[in-house]
């Protein structure tokens, strides 16, 4: 248990897991309640621990960061001053445009953002550095109106947000995923999938393996589901194969019935593994057909 889970009760005053956790509304309400020091420490917990180390109270945070910006825009923004401020770690602070917290201030409410961010970047020019990494994105429409675009463009310092990604990230080679031997590839997809946030911006494999994942579920969803089976086989924490099951595994079922449909059934029904795994697929946007093929493979198991 660490800070995150303190601070919203799920660990008693022993450090032990708190009998019974607290309700869902207590936790809203200690989150909307934390000062903004609070939150900054628990977003450098967020980006600093890994898939495997996840508890109650990293995972309740990680969920009120996504959602912050789009809900509270004053408190989001509020918060990016606050990093700016307090964190010294620029990789950390710029996950908060690598992730939601920035983004979804400039999709949902850039009229309301804008001049907040124009005043915060006055005092805080750290801020240009920041929204440079949003640039691009503000040029090719996440920002709608051109007079909002060309507000949010006059703060954003692109060409500095590129020179440091330049010289903070790792340029090594990326791996040649698609030529490892299957089980190799299955324990470096685990590997990488369980590192934290900030693992992951510094390293390019990160996107290499994403990239090689979607090549599969496009082009060889077959081949992509050896990889799940391959996967479930050495990996049993329950972090990864949430992931495993909502991405890859969802991924790669297509909507109708077929070669595909007929593997999943058959190795559903051969490892009860397997079955519970399926049981973390959201079967939304599939043919009736195959959603009740899937529903009875699966049986009563639920994630």
């Amino acid at each position: 248990m660490g800070w995150c889970d303190e601070v919203l009760g799920f660990c008693d005053a022993s450090g032990g897991k708190a009998e019974p956790p607290p309700a869902a509304e207590e936790i809203e309400a200690r989150l909307a309640g934390l000062a903004m020091d609070d939150l900054v420490r628990a977003w450098r917990e967020v980006c600093t621990t890994g898939l495997k180390g996840q508890t109650d109270g990293t995972d309740a945070f990680t969920m009120y960061f996504d959602r912050l910006s789009h809900e509270a825009p004053e408190r989001g923004i509020a918060l990016i001053e606050a990093e700016l401020v307090g964190e010294l770690d620029d990789e950390i602070v710029m996950l908060l445009a690598e992730g939601k917290v920035l983004g979804q201030l400039l999709v949902f409410h850039a009229r309301r953002a804008a001049p907040a961010l124009q005043e915060l970047a006055l005092r805080q020019p750290r801020l240009r550095w920041l929204m440079g990494a949003k640039a691009a994105s503000i040029r090719s429409g996440m920002v709608e109106s051109p007079q909002l675009q060309r507000r949010l463009l006059a703060i954003a310092d692109e060409p500095g947000y590129r020179a440091w990604r330049q010289k903070t990230r790792n340029h090594a080679e990326p791996t040649d995923f698609a030529a490892l031997p299957l089980p190799e590839l299955a324990a470096a997809w685990v590997e990488i999938t369980s590192r934290s946030d900030l693992e992951r911006e510094r390293d390019g494999d990160w996107g290499t393996m994403f990239d090689l994942q979607q090549e599969l579920v496009s082009n060889d969803p077959l081949g992509a589901l050896e990889l799940v089976k391959a996967i479930l086989e050495i990996e049993d924490n329950p972090h990864v194969l949430g992931l495993l099951a909502a991405g890859l595994l969802e991924d790669l079922i297509p909507e109708e019935n077929g070669p595909v449909i007929d593997a999943v059934v058959t190795e559903a029904e051969r490892n009860p593994r397997f079955r519970r795994l399926l049981g973390g697929v959201w079967f939304y946007g599939m043919s009736p057909e195959v959603s009740a093929r899937l529903e009875k493979a699966r049986g009563e198991v639920t994630w």
